[in-house]
């Protein structure tokens, strides 16, 4: 072996091996890091990131006795890696975000949103990844249902009524906390300008204080709910009255309707107070011969509106011939002359009510006639009056009338006059009556003050006495007396003349006058 190794040619030769084996050494070295940036280039060629939208979370725990709350319902995955891979996972659709429940308490945690079903070749990432949740018991309670509508849309002149509601009560599940905020379990329903009775299936919606939807289950989810709906309306008679002052000459003879009844529509409370429309006014004024008005009908309070709203009144008239041919050949020379403030008095009052004019207390007039005659015609000339003979307790709007000369014709700035009439208390009334009586029964003895003293021969009411003190003492006598013997005329010079100029209240005799126009 030595002399093997001595040996020149056997050392070049193993030089040779040596270079040749350093060389190989280099050679591959780089040619694997060649490689290495080849794949490298490759594999970045290859891979991609696709990002999943609305990714459903699944949970799982006791659903029987446990509520959750605070789990999202949705996440987004991003997901990296080899392009081929992510297709498949896209394609297959398979993938799934989840939470896992089973072995927690009952309570608040935070927990991770894990997934499955996707490649351990890609990278993953879901946002959120981590999540509170809120673990309770599960609880039940029973409610009763509102049906919630608005009354208003229902079509104009009908009325919704109560609902009906069935089944009446439903079953609300959910967190303990969450029931303890319910305060309205309501179904809602939409009236749509309804003209008759409404049926609806409603789903039923459980609500906090502040009406806030709250998320719980509701068993049954829908019910069925019934609103009457009916007609408020209501027909009427109606009534007309005579407004302004006609052509001269001329007189209203007839003032008759073509429509007797209008409908009336509004809420039940005031239809039922509603049994007449009276006092429609009709102007004729300047009217010379009969004809066809049209006269608008007043919505009376409370009332949504009326229907017809314009009715026609026929309006005959009476001319008076002669007097009216010639007022119309004196019309050209007619003039006007104006009277400010004329005041209004009120007429046909009863003992049972008292009447305040409320406005107007004064009226002013332009008056057309002849020259002449304006010339002569003052204000007292002309007198105002409203007639309150028909009118019950309230407040009423009547027509002013004017009474002036025959000749002239008026025209009045203010037609109508508010009326307050009030009823009186029954012992303001009784004692009216006995002030009327007392003023009577005086009234009497102060006409004839020498009568009081008769000789007892009169042959009268009460033969034999002829005292007036009796009749003093007997009111109820002197109460009724005027009545039966108010049209029946004596012979006594002494009640003649002077009775006429009485005013209606002292005109009619009482007992002792009769007594002793009698006994005379």
């Amino acid at each position: 072996m030595d002399k093997l190794m001595n040996r020149s040619w056997v050392m070049k030769i193993i030089a040779l091996l040596l270079a040749f084996m350093l060389y190989l050494s280099v050679n591959l070295d780089d040619g694997a890091s060649s490689s290495n940036k080849f794949l490298n280039r490759s594999s970045s060629a290859n891979t991609g990131v696709e990002t999943l939208t609305d990714v459903p979370v699944q949970v799982s725990y006791n659903e029987k006795n446990r509520i959750v709350r605070g789990v999202p319902d949705t996440v987004i995955m991003t997901l990296e890696g080899p392009k081929n891979i992510l297709a498949q996972t896209k394609l297959q659709k398979d993938y799934q975000a989840y939470i896992d429940l089973d072995n927690l308490s009952l309570g608040q945690h935070r927990v991770k949103v894990q997934y499955r079903n996707i490649s351990d070749n890609l990278n993953v990432v879901v946002k959120p990844d981590i999540v509170n949740v809120t673990i309770e018991e599960r609880d039940s309670k029973q409610f009763s249902v509102e049906a919630s509508y608005d009354k208003n849309k229902v079509k104009n002149g009908y009325e919704a009524g109560e609902a009906i509601v069935s089944p009446r009560a439903v079953t609300v599940t959910g967190a303990s906390s969450q029931l303890d905020q319910v305060a309205y379990v309501k179904a809602i329903i939409d009236l749509d300008n309804a003209s008759k009775t409404v049926t609806k299936q409603a789903t039923v919606v459980a609500l906090d204080k502040n009406l806030n939807k709250l998320n719980l289950t509701v068993q049954p989810e829908t019910v069925n709910v019934t609103i009457p709906v009916k007609n408020i309306s209501k027909k009427v008679p109606i009534d007309v009255i005579q407004e302004g002052t006609p052509g001269d000459g001329v007189n209203i003879t007839k003032l008759e309707p073509k429509t007797d009844t209008v409908k009336i529509i509004g809420p039940s409370d005031s239809l039922e107070k509603i049994d007449k429309i009276d006092n429609i006014p009709v102007d004729v004024t300047g009217i010379t011969k009969s004809k066809d008005i049209k006269v608008n009908v007043p919505v009376p309070d409370g009332i949504d509106s009326v229907s017809p709203k314009q009715i026609t009144v026929h309006v005959e008239v009476d001319k008076q011939g002669d007097e009216q041919d010639a007022e119309e050949t004196d019309a050209s020379a007619a003039e006007t002359k104006s009277f400010k403030n004329l005041p209004v008095s009120l007429t046909g009052q009863s003992s049972k009510y008292t009447y305040e004019l409320l406005s107007p207390t004064s009226v002013d007039a332009d008056v057309k006639g002849p020259k002449s005659d304006l010339d002569k015609l003052t204000k007292s000339g002309i007198t105002l009056s409203a007639n309150v003979g028909n009118l019950s307790a309230g407040e009423h709007t009547v027509p002013i009338i004017i009474n002036s000369p025959d000749s002239v014709t008026s025209t009045l700035s203010t037609k109508q006059a508010k009326v307050r009439v009030t009823a009186k208390k029954q012992s303001e009334t009784n004692d009216e009556q006995t002030d009327k009586e007392t003023s009577g029964s005086t009234s009497g003895k102060e006409t004839k003050p020498d009568t009081g003293t008769g000789s007892g021969t009169g042959t009268g009411t009460n033969p034999g006495t002829g005292n007036s003190g009796d009749s003093a003492d007997k009111p109820s006598e002197e109460t009724d007396t005027p009545e039966d013997n108010t049209d029946t005329p004596t012979d006594s010079t002494e009640t003649g003349d002077d009775s006429s100029n009485q005013s209606d209240e002292n005109s009619t005799p009482v007992d002792g006058q009769t007594d002793n126009t009698s006994g005379n």
